[in-house]
């Protein structure tokens, strides 16, 4: 099974003997490096490794959903181009939670653009116990709606920018939309902003992490 390069973090501030995890995961033509900037506003109690994706991108840097001849993902419909990558990232992920000081109960994604639809994927599968999720700037892609079993363990913090020039919000307001209809526990929230991490929108997700990241 194919390594991923990834960055990490311990935490800067200790808060049980074995620390929760969060999951970094970029969008399409980045880098594990792009979105791992953002660790410094993260909870310092988090250990934070950020997974960079498999798939050479034409536009530099890194996707999580295969290219196809044209060099485009179709991943809004087609599971082909995302099934190879999620096995890796599954893969990745448990070896990470395996051999890293974390609390395996205390899981969580963090992805943005293509990375918040590798969040939907691990997170709905439930082949990882993820406790919270937060899809950022991202999209559902819809083979998940015709899937036969979805895990609904997972806890979502769904987060838009109003202003985001690339997906529009009512992609992750239907994301939403679906989860709750599926009896499982998701919240949308909207901030304003383009089609990016906005200091705002960091404030909140760790505001929503908070709960889980109290001394246990």
């Amino acid at each position: 099974m194919q390594e991923l390069t990834y960055l990490e973090r311990a935490p800067r501030q200790e808060s049980a003997p074995v620390a929760p995890v969060i999951f970094l995961l970029h969008g399409r033509a980045a880098y594990a490096k792009t979105i791992f900037t953002i660790e410094g506003l993260l909870d310092p109690r988090l250990h934070v490794i950020a997974i960079e994706a498999p798939y050479a991108s034409e536009l530099g840097g890194f996707e999580w959903f295969r290219p196809n001849e044209q060099g485009r993902s179709d991943e809004l419909r087609d599971a082909d181009h995302f099934t190879e990558s999620e096995e890796i990232l599954t893969a990745q992920i448990e070896k990470l939670i395996s051999s890293k000081p974390v609390d395996p109960a205390r899981v969580f994604l963090l992805g943005f653009s293509q990375g918040a639809a590798m969040s939907f994927i691990i997170s709905l599968r439930g082949k990882i116990n993820v406790k919270g999720a937060v899809p950022m700037g991202g999209f559902l892609p819809s083979p998940i709606r015709e899937w036969r079993e979805i895990a609904t363990n997972t806890r979502f913090l769904i987060a838009h920018g109003d202003k985001d020039e690339v997906l529009p919000e009512e992609t992750s307001i239907q994301a939403n939309e679906f989860l709750l209809s599926k009896g499982i526990r998701s919240e949308f929230y909207s901030y304003r902003g383009r089609h990016k991490m906005s200091l705002s929108a960091l404030q909140h997700v760790n505001a929503w992490l908070a709960p889980d990241l109290q001394t246990i």
